[in-house]
């Protein structure tokens, strides 16, 4: 926002200004006056009588007079200079009383009425000069007006007494000036006031158009047509247009179904929705702009990235999944180790036959199979997205590979390919890990059922659409059916009768809770690829 001293300069240029318009139109009426004069002089026979005290002296004056006002108004005699425009003024305020003083003097004095011209420079003088200054104006015309009718009564035989007349000219004078320099005062608050308003709303409306452009939120205002008026920063992100686009331009298909919606139904819930396969989700919220206005009222549309939306609620969800699986965990684990521990003792016992011994591995290897599950549902209820760290994904990857593969057995081949090695990420690193440990140990065993060679590529590179990191864990394996390939992220689901069916969906749930997007598809040469969708790292 502009300092004091800013505001200070720009009342100043402005007074600056203004009182140049004034002294603008002041010269154009002193030209005016002095060309009316003289040539009515030369028409006495239809006014009155101009110059009837010294005709040779009032023509003198009354050209004089043209001359300088003529080199006034075309700023002959006024250099270019600010600081030479005040001493300028004055000057021709005071030129300007001793003329009409002496015009006043050669048609007659106060009588003629000419004397009542110096009002106008002396109302000029109060308007430019908010001082004293306007005031010695008045003081001098008066002055010079009583002078003025003293030497006529002396000289003019037979000369009638004006000087009441002079004194109550005197006193308007005075009068206008001080009223004026009220007036003036009060004019120049106002707009001192004005000028401090329109620049305070100058400073607001920068800052909001700033705060609104640095959003994380995206922002546009469009017509009822769809067409945008104004678009922020993360909005031209989330609909993936450059600064260069051009900001008239229509709504996305997909937006612009919902912003039809809205418009039959402004109460209707609106479900999320992304641009496409590989883009962000994104939750968009619609509200008249100007509800007032009867005829097609714009629209303010708020984009949010859903993913946000979606880690807080995960957030929530988690810390009361936390809650409930710490009683779960009470309540089963106690009857479960019982159990185990009995089949532990039967399983020593020398009476046991062959038919008894299979029972017993099989009651094992449920109790297990259970106390597997409470163990993943309590490290997903652990799982909370609290420290967030932003980091360069390509050192991290590389110590992961290798920490990875030295606690894998047998023959194995792990592929990295780092399309854009400079990126970095948003995520919790242990969850990360834990994340991409179950992926790959997924990928290698799928891999080598089918092929016989456990291969997988891990590959890194950013999304077209919106530039954000993405990470692919690449296999060779079977597939997922078509069919079941919505499945694979619900709990419980699994295509192994020795699975628990929690895997993905843990893993799925830890990057709800870090802000990324876990998903599964065969793009890629129409191998199995699960896809880790990063958010956007500036964004905390």
């Amino acid at each position: 926002m502009p300092d004091s001293n800013t505001r200070i300069l720009e009342n100043t240029d402005s007074a600056e200004h203004q009182n140049r318009k004034i002294f603008d139109i002041y010269n154009i009426y002193r030209l005016v006056l002095s060309l009316i004069l003289l040539i009515s002089f030369f028409f006495k026979s239809l006014t009155f009588n101009l110059g009837s005290v010294n005709p040779e002296l009032f023509i003198q004056v009354i050209v004089v007079y043209n001359v300088f006002n003529m080199l006034a108004f075309f700023r002959v005699l006024l250099p270019q200079s600010t600081g030479l425009e005040r001493s300028q003024f004055v000057a021709i305020i005071l030129v300007d009383i001793i003329f009409l003083v002496l015009i006043s003097y050669t048609c007659g004095g106060v009588s003629s009425g000419m004397a009542n011209l110096m009002i106008v420079p002396i109302s000029t003088g109060s308007l430019l000069f908010r001082s004293r200054l306007s005031t010695f104006f008045a003081a001098v015309a008066s002055i010079l007006i009583i002078y003025c009718e003293a030497y006529l009564y002396l000289i003019i035989d037979e000369g009638l007494d004006y000087f009441v007349q002079a004194g109550l000219l005197g006193f308007i004078l005075f009068a206008v000036s001080g009223l004026l320099q009220y007036l003036g005062g009060r004019i120049r608050q106002n707009e001192q006031l004005a000028l401090q308003q329109a620049t305070n709303i100058r400073s607001l409306q920068e800052m909001n158009n700033h705060i609104i452009m640095r959003m994380h939120n995206g922002i546009l205002v469009v017509d009822s047509e769809g067409m945008i008026l104004t678009i922020n920063d993360a909005a031209r992100r989330f609909l993936h247009k450059s600064d260069g686009d051009n900001d008239t331009i229509i709504l996305p298909e997909v937006l612009m179904e919902q912003l039809q919606w809205w418009q039959e139904n402004n109460k209707v819930s609106l479900p999320h929705f992304s641009l496409s396969d590989s883009s962000r989700e994104l939750q968009a919220s619609f509200s008249y702009l100007n509800p007032q206005e009867s005829h097609a009222p714009s629209i303010l549309i708020f984009l949010e990235d859903y993913t946000l939306l979606t880690s807080r609620a995960q957030q929530m969800k988690l810390m009361s999944l936390g809650r409930l699986t710490a009683s779960i965990a009470h309540e089963v684990r106690n009857p479960l180790g019982a159990i185990s521990h009995a089949s532990q003792l039967l399983n020593e016992s020398p009476d046991i036959n062959s038919n008894d011994q299979r029972l017993l591995e099989i009651i094992d290897t449920h109790s297990k199979r259970v106390n597997s599950i409470i163990e993943n549902i309590l490290d997903l209820s652990r799982n909370k997205a609290e420290q967030l760290e932003r980091f360069p994904i390509k050192p991290w990857l590389d110590q992961f590979v290798s920490k990875f593969s030295n606690s894998q057995s047998g023959e194995h081949n792990i592929e990295v390919v780092m399309d854009a090695p400079e990126l970095e990420i948003l995520f919790n690193p242990g969850q990360l890990e834990q994340v991409l440990t179950n992926l790959c140990e997924n990928g290698l065993r799928y891999s080598a059922k089918l092929t016989g060679t456990a291969h997988i590529i891990i590959k890194v590179e950013s999304s077209r659409e919106e530039g954000l990191p993405v990470l692919l864990v690449i296999d060779d394996g079977e597939g997922i059916p078509e069919s079941l390939s919505q499945q694979v992220f619900e709990p419980f689901f699994t295509t192994e009768k020795s699975g628990t069916g929690l895997g993905l969906f843990i893993c799925r749930e830890i990057c709800d809770a870090n802000r990324a997007r876990l998903s599964y598809n065969t793009s890629h040469q129409g191998k199995n690829t699960f896809q880790i969708s990063f958010s956007n790292p500036d964004i905390r």
